[in-house]
């Protein structure tokens, strides 16, 4: 399939005859049924993604299409989908610092707000809405540019390029608890975010709609008035 050639739209759809969002290209090319969730993409950044590809303008949606190779078989074993879940759950402003029953505490009051701003499928499936509300903040916040690392940092998760030797305090080299080395990868993709310069609420997303629209696909009752704030400094 010549990937350059497919014009990639907003929403989901009932045959590739309708239009073609991005994960619906993934599920072709990875020859699923056709469908915006498809198995082998890894549910945190398939959520992330299709809300990106909802609210992005023309010519952002067609540079998501080298993505479509790139998330091919990227579902992985839950260790990895709870830290890519915990990235996304860092950028939508949770801070996922401290012992466990503080992050616990905290991945529940992100719950409730991804409850009141996307509804209860997203909030039921944790996995699903985190990667959904961190493409809303990401979105409304930062340059197209950002999310984009975001997706970069998401896949490196679990994967060969993932760095395993990180600074720790005491002297530390090896990260070997799974918390620690979540909150190493979460460090990293707060390193150097990309802020808009001169942000307007409502700015047109090049399709006639505002960035802060609900999306096209099925998630559940997505409301306005969510209170989107920058990434949690972490360290």
């Amino acid at each position: 399939m010549d990937v350059d050639s497919v014009r990639l739209e907003p929403g989901a759809h009932r045959a590739p005859s309708d239009g073609i969002c991005l994960l619906e290209l993934v599920s072709l090319m990875a020859q699923e049924r056709f469908s915006d969730r498809p198995r082998c993409v890894c549910v945190v950044i398939a959520a992330f993604l299709r809300s990106w590809n909802d609210r992005s303008g023309h010519a952002e949606r067609q540079a998501l299409r080298p993505y479509a190779r790139r998330v091919v078989g990227s579902r992985s074993r839950r260790s990895v989908t709870r830290r890519r879940r915990d990235i996304c759950l860092t950028w939508a402003g949770a801070d996922l610092t401290g012992h466990w029953a503080s992050r616990a505490i905290r991945r529940l009051g992100m719950r409730l707000r991804i409850l009141a701003v996307l509804g209860v499928r997203p909030a039921l499936r944790l996995n699903e809405g985190a990667g959904e509300f961190a493409s809303r903040v990401v979105f409304s916040r930062y340059e197209s540019a950002t999310g984009l690392r975001l997706v970069d940092t998401l896949l490196q998760v679990g994967s060969e390029l993932e760095p395993v030797t990180v600074g720790l305090e005491d002297g530390a080299d090896r990260v070997h608890d799974g918390d620690a080395l979540a909150r190493a990868v979460v460090e990293s993709a707060l390193c150097s975010p990309v802020p808009l310069a001169n942000r307007v609420h409502g700015h047109s997303n090049g399709n006639g709609a505002s960035r802060n629209d609900t999306n096209g696909h099925v998630n559940g009752a997505a409301r306005e008035g969510d209170a989107e704030r920058e990434p949690a400094k972490t360290g």
